[in-house]
């Protein structure tokens, strides 16, 4: 998991670095956050499969 926190930051940098320097609505940007989008929803997927609801 922690390997997918580093991906989740490197790519939340280039994002925001992205997004400054072509906008926020350019396809670069918008590629990038789709991809962030993936790997933090893979991230929560993992969280719950870890804590299951109503076993926190």
């Amino acid at each position: 998991m922690e390997l997918l926190h580093k991906k989740i930051e490197t790519m939340r940098k280039e994002l925001i670095f992205t997004a400054l320097k072509h906008g926020l609505t350019s396809k670069k940007t918008l590629h990038l956050s789709q991809e962030l989008d993936k790997l933090l929803n893979l991230l929560v997927h993992e969280q719950e499969s870890l804590h299951p609801i109503g076993f926190q």
